[in-house]
């Protein structure tokens, strides 16, 4: 079906990147949300992080609605800085704080 990860781990910081890769026959069919918040609130409760960010190509709509559902806020956009099928795209950068996680 897919997986969820952190990485990036850096508890001197306090922050942590966040990945997901579902399998194409599993998107869209409400399995990201939870998936992510539980390994957010890994992060947040565990291993007690402030911070948890990810980047996404801005192409990449679906992820994004993802994200901003379980509450990542857009921090900021590299503009022209992937390529892919034959384009430059922006990233976004996203994150959502401890003090957001409700």
């Amino acid at each position: 079906m897919g997986w969820v990860f952190l990485q990036n781990i850096e508890l001197e910081h306090g922050r942590a990147s966040i990945g997901i890769l579902l399998a194409p026959e599993a998107r869209g069919q409400g399995y990201g949300a939870p998936a992510m918040k539980q390994m957010i609130d890994i992060g947040f409760k565990q291993l007690r992080l402030n911070k948890i960010y990810l980047t996404t190509r801005g192409v990449n709509e679906q992820a994004i609605r993802l994200y901003k559902k379980v509450g990542f806020v857009v921090e900021g956009e590299l503009r022209k800085h992937a390529f892919f099928e034959g384009e430059f795209h922006n990233t976004y950068i996203m994150g959502v704080l401890a003090s957001e996680w409700v």
